[in-house]
């Protein structure tokens, strides 16, 4: 009776413990995308320095002077000569401020900040990945990308991988839960929910979210839609071509779409 109670909680444990074959994708190749990067401690900014305004600063152009009349009222732009005179000021004020930098400091602090580029320090807090609980339906205007000829130009892969690309921008596959727990292949980070909320323990380095997947007949590669946002102004959004290869899931390719 015992190992009878035995086998019955391993088989539960082995069922409880089983990745659906989207769960599957995902976790085997979560580290390819992500990478290892958000590790180290945040970079701090570039040292500061100025323009010479002749670098950045065009010649003054005439400008067509124009009359407008709103609300009865009559607005009349500055004319070229008030505007010239305006900028000059300003050029005035960044060429003073070029010729006054702490040229020196700079460099010297450029020094530092390269070290640190190229010697990170790793973060000791707990670095967090906030994922989306669900698979999200892809919603993707890809027309150009799923021509022969634009398939080619952008991801250069065989026609197979296009067709799984259309299969992907048509599917009316609804949004699916994705159980967090399941992912192991997640390295060093932890992996929370998007509502997880943080101590100054830890960091949240970036929020992740994956599509549906969709396969191929005989279940020999998969593609799907990944998004990362990593702060204001810093997101990354790629399609993802996975191939399975004696068994394991390998990413065979990433495709970038956009970039912030």
């Amino acid at each position: 009776m015992r190992n009878f109670l035995l086998l019955i909680a391993t088989v539960l444990t082995g069922c409880s413990t089983q990745l659906t074959p989207e769960q599957g994708v995902i976790n085997a190749t979560f580290m390819d995308m992500v990478g290892t990067h958000y590790y180290n401690e945040p970079l701090p900014p570039p040292p500061y320095k100025p323009n010479h305004p002749d670098s950045i600063y065009n010649e003054i152009e005439g400008e067509i002077e124009l009359t407008l009349e709103l609300n009865g009222e009559v607005y009349e732009p500055n004319d070229s000569l008030t505007l010239a005179k305006e900028w000059e000021l300003e050029r005035d004020g960044l060429l003073t401020e070029f010729h006054n930098f702490n040229w020196k400091q700079y460099e010297e602090d450029s020094i530092e900040w390269i070290k640190l580029l190229n010697n990170p320090t790793r973060d000791r807090r707990n670095v967090v990945l906030k994922v989306y609980d669900s698979l999200i339906a892809p919603n993707l205007d890809l027309k150009y990308r799923l021509t022969e000829k634009g398939f080619r130009a952008n991801i250069n892969l065989e026609d197979s991988w296009r067709q799984l690309l259309i299969k992907l921008v048509n599917t009316d596959l609804n949004n699916e839960y994705l159980k967090l727990e399941k992912l192991t292949n997640v390295g060093d980070y932890q992996i929370h929910p998007v509502d997880f909320e943080t101590t100054e323990k830890d960091r949240v380095a970036a929020t992740l979210t994956f599509s549906r997947i969709v396969f191929n007949e005989d279940r020999t590669k998969a593609c799907y839609f990944y998004k990362e946002f990593c702060g204001h102004l810093c997101g990354y959004g790629y399609l993802v071509f996975v191939e399975r290869t004696e068994g394991t899931w390998k990413l065979k390719k990433k495709h970038q779409l956009w970039i912030s």
